[in-house]
């Protein structure tokens, strides 16, 4: 693997066997994700994730959560029990969440913590206007640009800098993982070992927990049906 900025962006996602049980499940995976935005609350990204506010100043990020560094989010995991499986099927993912995307909605540039992981999307739902003229809906690596087509991954090194830019008003939603990356030996045995025990650093306890918080709260009624209407315009989008 090339270091610095001479390390590949973006990823054939014919090489990752994974993609492909994620990619045949596409439509039960988007049933579910269907389902959790209109019966479960969802909490804003830097609620649940530290450190992680100036990347959501306009509270237009949510997520909800399966496996935060190893650890398995049981609660959540019950209202999506297609997507739970494949997540639990494949141990080589430390983290996995849907992340969705209220737009107009701009995550500006930033570079993830840790190198040895590579990023994967699942897109679920695109807004139909996307890169359309004038409506830019796209994820930047460093110098490259990739759009999200519903149905199809992509594989992307997020510790590299990047940006997405979503400028329709639509919903943007997409399965989140994050996997192992492929490292010769002995790379790959102490990849391996960091990223089992990060389960036991503190701040994942406590993101934990705060997820666990949102999903057993109260509902908030007027909030809910607000995103309700939303979805269904993003469903038949």
């Amino acid at each position: 693997m090339k270091g610095g900025e001479d390390r590949q962006r973006f990823f054939d996602r014919k090489d990752f066997p994974i993609v492909q049980d994620f990619e045949a499940n596409f439509k039960k995976i988007q049933d579910e994700l269907d389902y959790v935005m209109k019966n479960v609350r969802t909490p804003q990204f830097d609620a649940v994730v530290d450190g992680q506010a100036f990347l959501n100043k306009d509270q237009a990020w949510s997520v909800f959560q399966f496996r935060v560094y190893n650890q398995d989010l049981d609660f959540n995991a019950k209202y999506c029990p297609v997507t739970a499986g494949l997540i639990q099927a494949h141990p080589e993912i430390s983290y996995a969440m849907f992340s969705i995307l209220e737009g107009p909605k701009h995550i500006p540039p930033h570079e993830g913590l840790y190198s040895g992981v590579l990023r994967i999307h699942v897109p679920l739902r695109i807004p139909s206007d996307c890169n359309t003229p004038g409506i830019r809906c796209e994820i930047r690596v460093k110098n490259e640009t990739r759009m999200w087509q519903e149905g199809e991954c992509l594989v992307f090194d997020d510790s590299l800098e990047h940006e997405v830019h979503m400028q329709s008003e639509g919903i943007r939603a997409v399965l989140f993982l994050d996997i192992r990356r492929p490292l010769p030996f002995p790379q790959n045995v102490l990849n391996y070992l960091f990223l089992w025990y990060s389960r036991y650093i503190g701040v994942v306890q406590e993101s934990v927990e705060k997820a666990r918080a949102y999903t057993m709260s109260e509902r908030n009624p007027s909030r809910r049906k607000n995103r309700k209407k939303r979805w269904r315009a993003a469903e038949k989008s």
